[in-house]
């Protein structure tokens, strides 16, 4: 499994993506993938998780411009559309939630879910999927 390197102080959607925003769970980082918790605040995903819930999307936004945020801050998600700040994507691939929490990689783990593909070496398209490719 090969994780998608990130520059979380430029992580940020690009026109036409569709921004939600909820409450942190806990930590969460910019370019992180996240699931909606049963409290209705975002968390990491990860493999403990994939199969009770699935990705909602990815950490865009997080107090004050900081690439981070704790448990009850406000942070924007984008569940729907273009997201850049990352590195060495394949356009045209399909971006995998992965085993370790929040990380995007570019294949299937132990226990995986669609987060979207690649548009261009820096930017996924955010498409969650509702399968596991476990």
């Amino acid at each position: 499994m090969a994780y998608i390197a990130v520059t979380k102080a430029s992580v940020r959607p690009l026109g036409g993506a569709i921004v939600r925003r909820f409450d942190a769970g806990g930590k969460v980082y910019a370019g992180d993938v996240v699931y909606l918790a049963s409290d209705g605040d975002v968390e990491e995903v990860s493999a403990g998780v994939i199969g009770k819930a699935w990705p909602v999307g990815i950490v865009v936004g997080c107090p004050e411009g900081a690439t981070s945020a704790t448990s009850g801050d406000a942070v924007d998600v984008v569940t729907n559309g273009p997201v850049t700040g990352y590195a060495s994507m394949t356009p045209g691939a399909l971006h995998y939630a992965g085993d370790s929490a929040g990380r995007l990689s570019d294949t299937a783990g132990t226990k995986s879910a669609i987060v979207g593909f690649a548009e261009a070496a820096a930017t996924i398209f955010v498409r969650p999927e509702i399968i596991s490719l476990s």
